[in-house]
């Protein structure tokens, strides 16, 4: 197979960065690993139009953040591909980029899903090409042989809420986790504590599955297309909704407890917490002055701009970074890997509840005593972590 790739090396801030150029369709695809010191380095892949160099390099450092405030010794990768998520040669395509990175991915190169792209699918197309995983790289940097790696990784498949494996569960479950502990900061209680979330994919429904469990309501919920909001006295279908496999929301639901709104709807919500769990920038200087939350918790990639969360600061509504809430996925590699013996999945997003919390209070403790936003915080925090060369990536060391 004729790939065209160009690879540029460098010791410079923004690491490795490998350039695709389709034989085929002459698309142009990207892997990003930022650094490229540590013995490991972890990101998902994203399909969309329009992606650029550019911005794989943006999500890649937002990810060696997400390491960074985790403690792990990772260095913060992402690839994907600029292509249209809805045109029939997606699979196709997906599968001649992730051939052509395919040396990083056995040696390095920790993958994961990212927008338009899903585990099954990713897992999938490597082993169409003869990998046992995206993310074998994990059991050379710990240093596991390839059956004790496969049945360490083969517990993400075990349910972990009721019919929602550990997969599935666990980035959103971080996001339920950043919420609640916001809403400790505030002095809201969970229970009853209204949530407007932003978003239908995964990492939204994970989310919302978490914030169930712990008693909040759900009273919006926004997808690509529109916003649907709980009538006064009414409450959101969730059960039915949940059930709907697809990332629009199902209008065939119960409709009399709910209106149909415009989907910007959804940041100007009144709510105690306003998830983002879809799209970057969406909140950003120009509509913060719109959201009408308490907290925001981004669990989406960079979905607060700079200037968004300036705004939100001086407004007094704090907003957490989306590197700290949307690092579920990454605490529950450490959750699954760093213990002697196999953790069950709900020891794992137990894992995740106890490091994202802990997270949560130091960073907005450092934000209100030293005020600064705690994206601000988080930073400062992350001085220093994480810069131990040659560490395993998972270990009770790297806590």
């Amino acid at each position: 197979m004729n790939h065209c790739v160009a690879m540029n090396h460098t010791n410079e801030p923004q690491g490795i960065i490998l350039e695709y150029i389709d034989p085929l369709e002459k698309f142009k695809g990207w892997l990003v690993i930022d650094g490229g010191q540590q013995m490991m380095s972890a990101g998902g892949m994203r399909v969309q139009s329009g992606l650029s160099r550019e911005h794989v390099m943006a999500m890649a450092h937002n990810m060696t953040m997400k390491m960074r405030i985790c403690g792990l010794p990772i260095d913060g990768a992402k690839c994907g591909i600029d292509y249209p998520p809805s045109a029939p040669g997606k699979r196709a395509a997906m599968t001649r980029f992730l051939a052509a990175i395919r040396p990083y991915v056995e040696d390095r190169y920790s993958m994961g899903p990212d927008l338009n792209t899903t585990m099954d699918e990713l897992e999938g197309i490597a082993h169409e090409l003869g990998m046992p995983s995206v993310k074998m790289a994990i059991a050379k940097a710990q240093g596991m042989d390839m059956a004790s790696f496969l049945a360490r990784y083969a517990i993400l498949s075990q349910a972990a809420i009721g019919g929602w494996s550990l997969s599935r569960m666990r980035a959103g479950f971080g996001v339920a986790v950043a919420a609640l502990a916001t809403l400790r900061a505030l002095a809201i209680p969970a229970l009853g504590a209204r949530v407007a979330v932003q978003g239908f994919g995964n990492l939204a429904k994970a989310a919302i599955i978490g914030l169930l469990e712990a008693g909040a309501t759900i009273v919006a919920v926004a997808d690509a297309d529109k916003c649907l909001r709980a009538k006064p006295g009414q409450t959101l279908p969730l059960a039915e909704f949940l059930e709907h496999r697809g990332t629009l929301l199902p209008v065939t639901a119960t409709t009399n407890s709910f209106e149909i709104l415009n989907k910007e709807v959804i940041v100007s919500q009144d709510c105690d917490i306003l998830i983002l769990a879809a799209i970057e920038h969406a909140v950003t200087e120009a509509n913060a002055g719109l959201v009408a939350a308490k907290g925001v918790v981004p669990g989406a990639n960079l979905a607060i701009t700079l200037g968004g969360d300036e705004a939100l600061f001086a407004r007094g509504v704090v907003a957490l970074p989306s590197f700290v809430a949307g690092c579920g996925g990454s605490l529950s590699m450490k959750g699954l890997f760093a213990p002697e013996q196999p953790p069950s999945p709900r020891q794992v997003l137990d894992s995740i509840a106890e490091a994202m919390n802990s997270m949560v209070e130091r960073i907005l403790l450092k934000s209100r005593l030293q005020k600064i936003t705690p994206t601000q915080a988080a930073t400062l925090l992350c001085q220093g972590e994480g810069k131990v060369l040659g560490q395993k990536p998972y270990s009770p060391a790297s806590a």
